[in-house]
């Protein structure tokens, strides 16, 4: 089972870090607790918030992140609804939670400042925002928090 996530105002590092996972999370840091309810009642998502009383809501999945800490976040996520195998790392924009897709290096070069020009060579965009990402320094940092995640 795919879960798919809206997250609340105050879970927007928390909704970066599942979308860099691969998992669809909506999120708008303007979303009133009603807009939240209906969201998550016509798309079918799991509400993740620190506001206890959507617990109380029916026919909605909610789940109180307990902590205040993004990764203690992201670990309590992971654990509750068991998404360890369902990992799709870099295929989501963390931005706006669009699917990503490969592009040529030629077709985004006035696009890259120079040095990401030069050294690599395997991009991304999001159709949607057109933001770009490629395997730079930042990578390694997010495999190696990926790592901790899964350990």
């Amino acid at each position: 089972m795919t879960h798919k996530f809206i997250a609340d105002v105050h879970l927007g590092k928390l909704a970066k870090l599942l979308r860099l996972l691969g998992f669809d999370v909506a999120y708008r840091n303007k979303y009133t607790n009603s807009e939240i309810l209906q969201i998550a009642r016509e798309q079918n998502r799991v509400v993740l918030s620190r506001n206890v009383s959507f617990e109380k809501q029916t026919n909605i999945q909610c789940l109180v992140v307990t902590s205040e800490d993004a990764f203690r976040q992201l670990k309590q996520v992971v654990n509750q609804f068991h998404l360890k195998e369902q990992f799709h790392p870099f295929t989501r924009c963390i931005v706006c939670n669009e699917m990503l897709e490969p592009v040529k290096k030629e077709n985004i070069l006035p696009s890259l400042e120079k040095n990401t020009a030069q050294y690599f060579n395997e991009f991304w965009q999001c159709n949607h925002c057109k933001r770009i990402y490629w395997k730079g320094s930042h990578y390694e940092s997010m495999l190696k928090t990926i790592g901790h995640i899964l350990n």
